[in-house]
């Protein structure tokens, strides 16, 4: 658990996280890591003085099985999960899944194993399919606490999105925009490799959507929090 702004933490593991938004007795999460996952947000909450009661919705930047992992059981729990429309069907039938397979990616690599077997003990080898989620559009600012609104960013998935939190000038940007080299290493703002994306070319497209972005705090689905302009961000990462 790391605090990056006030009442926002990181939470997750060294190479994909997933966050929290505390504020006055209510929290928003935003993403639900590997489906094994869920007591490292009971744990956060705790050590807050709050439980599972406290949270008000969980935002869902896209449906791959590293964000998507213990969305479930908060349905469960009758918290509400919220996903951008175009990815909606996703979430419910597992279809977002990845196409990768084990001869795409460099497997004699060490940084791949680690990051391979990272998502394995948190459970992101698997997600539990959604019953019911609730329907987002591009732009809404939501009632939550910390206020965050949707910036649709397709292209890694179909319906990505990404959730700012204007007030503490944070963008969880899931994968649309990461820090950490999965496969080639390296730190700073960057593009996942283009066999990990839907559609690559959109996804550069969707960068341009965060240049303007009043934030100066870059929190992604994989890697280490960022500070400066989303400008100089899209401009790194389209190098």
């Amino acid at each position: 658990m790391e605090q990056v702004a006030q009442g926002l933490y990181r939470l997750g593991r060294k190479r994909h996280n997933f966050y929290l938004l505390a504020d006055g007795g209510r929290a928003t999460v935003v993403d639900a890591g590997g489906s094994r996952e869920l007591p490292l947000l009971e744990a956060a909450l705790a050590a807050l003085g709050l439980s599972l009661d406290a949270v008000e919705a969980l935002l869902i930047t896209h449906a791959h099985t590293d964000h998507i992992g213990f969305a479930r059981l908060l349905e469960k729990q009758g918290i509400s999960v919220k996903v951008h429309e175009d990815e909606a069907a996703y979430a419910m039938d597992g279809s977002a899944g990845s196409q990768i397979g084990p001869t795409d990616v460099p497997l004699w690599k060490p940084r791949v194993i680690a990051f391979i077997a990272e998502m394995m003990r948190s459970g992101a080898d698997r997600g539990y399919r959604l019953k019911n989620v609730e329907t987002l559009t591009d732009g809404q600012k939501l009632d939550l606490p910390g206020r965050p609104q949707v910036i649709a960013t397709p292209g890694h998935t179909a319906g990505h999105a990404s959730y700012l939190f204007g007030d503490r000038k944070a963008l969880c940007a899931g994968d649309v925009l990461v820090t950490d080299g999965l496969i080639r290493g390296g730190f700073g703002p960057q593009l996942m490799p283009d066999i990990f994306h839907h559609d690559a070319a959109m996804t550069r497209e969707s960068l341009d959507r965060l240049s303007g972005l009043d934030a100066s705090l870059l929190l992604p689905g994989h890697g280490a929090p960022w500070r400066g302009s989303m400008a100089e961000a899209v401009r790194r990462a389209k190098g």
